[in-house]
């Protein structure tokens, strides 16, 4: 239960700290705040303050900031739709940029404590494409198709995303006499020849997963050599998390993803729950870690898909109003809001269905 509850907290205050940033600049604007929730559904716990009402709500599926005049104008003129076009985008914005904020802290704590693994591979596997191409043990894995690898897991996160399709690899590789044991591999300072190769990468039954062929065993983290960099490493957690929750989206539509892959909140609990199970006999500081590193996953999400211009999400809002900046007039407020009304609806049936799978899946597993 404990576990449970850890991991409810953190999905609530994820959600929070994203409600958060549009509290904050909705304030700073002068716009009147109805309601700041947490959570989804019956009041649990509630209270006025300053104007606001602050809730608690049953089901913690999401939040709100409810301001004044979001939708409909009826001339109060500390309502949301009485306040300038970039005042508005700043408020709109505002949530998906906490979200990445947060991340930005949990990647900094994440890095300064486990340092970071460069993408050296340790070991071939025989019969698979990285075989075929060429690559051998103490390569290093410079960048796929262009994109710099600065993390191994850059690169499992890359051949996860880009299944079956022909990657240009370009690696470096240490002259034979220079030759090193794995754990001298991780020196930045070394001198590599570079090569590039072409393959494709293919799917593994035992793992589930797409492979070209290389192990990275074991992981040998080790320390930012400046603040500087572990600043950079803890920011290049956000954006890589970030794009591959979008990129998750493009695999779902091309039919890489099933719709029992994408995992709801019940699902992201009880797996939240199920880790804090295991690393328990660990210690907390392990357990604080997990839950930060979860809490980086979550935020760095919900940032990045919140940013898609689709309607009832805050990208397909700011679509909007960037639309009213360009052409210098708000759009029929009746055909926004429909539009917005529609979104929500499939949104909600996409809850639904995902929230079905999830307790199904957890029942039968």
């Amino acid at each position: 239960m404990l576990n449970i509850l850890a991991a409810i907290l953190l999905f609530g205050f994820v959600i929070m700290f994203h409600e958060l940033g549009h509290f904050f600049l909705a304030k700073a604007n002068g716009v009147e705040v109805v309601e700041f929730s947490i959570g989804l559904g019956p009041r649990l716990l509630s209270g006025v303050w300053r104007g606001t009402r602050y809730s608690l709500k049953l089901l913690p599926l999401g939040g709100s900031c409810a301001m004044a005049d979001e939708d409909t104008g009826s001339g109060n003129p500390n309502g949301f739709l009485s306040k300038s076009v970039w005042a508005r985008i700043s408020i709109i914005a505002a949530g998906p940029f906490f979200n990445f904020i947060l991340a930005f802290i949990f990647g900094v704590i994440i890095v300064a404590y486990q340092g970071y693994d460069l993408p050296v591979v340790t070991n071939v596997v025989e019969g698979y494409p990285a075989e075929a191409a060429g690559l051998k043990a103490g390569d290093l894995i410079l960048s796929v198709d262009g994109k710099k690898m600065l993390e191994y897991q850059d690169l499992l996160m890359y051949l996860q995303l880009h299944p079956e399709e022909e990657m240009e690899i370009t690696y470096g590789r240490l002259p034979e006499e220079q030759a090193l044991e794995p754990s001298a591999w991780y020196q930045e300072d070394l001198t590599y020849e570079t090569g590039t190769v072409t393959l494709r990468t293919v799917f593994n039954e035992e793992s589930q997963s797409y492979m070209m062929g290389i192990e990275h065993y074991p992981p040998d983290y080790h320390k930012a050599e400046s603040l500087g960099k572990l600043l950079r490493l803890g920011w290049h957690q956000v954006v890589m998390l970030g794009q591959s929750a979008i990129e998750s989206f493009r695999l779902l539509f091309t039919g890489y993803v099933g719709a029992d892959d994408v995992g709801g909140p019940v699902r992201i609990v009880a797996g939240i729950g199920q880790m804090v199970g295991q690393v328990r006999p660990s210690g907390w500081v392990i357990v604080l870690l997990s839950l930060i590193n979860w809490g980086l996953i979550l935020s760095a999400s919900l940032g990045a898909v919140n940013l898609l211009p689709l309607p009832a999400l805050d990208g397909g809002r700011l679509a909007f109003l960037l639309v009213e900046a360009v052409r210098g007039k708000a759009i029929d407020q009746e055909k926004e809001g429909m539009v917005h009304f529609a979104g929500m609806m499939v949104l909600l049936a996409l809850m639904i269905l995902i929230m079905f799978n999830d307790i199904r899946n957890l029942i039968i597993g």
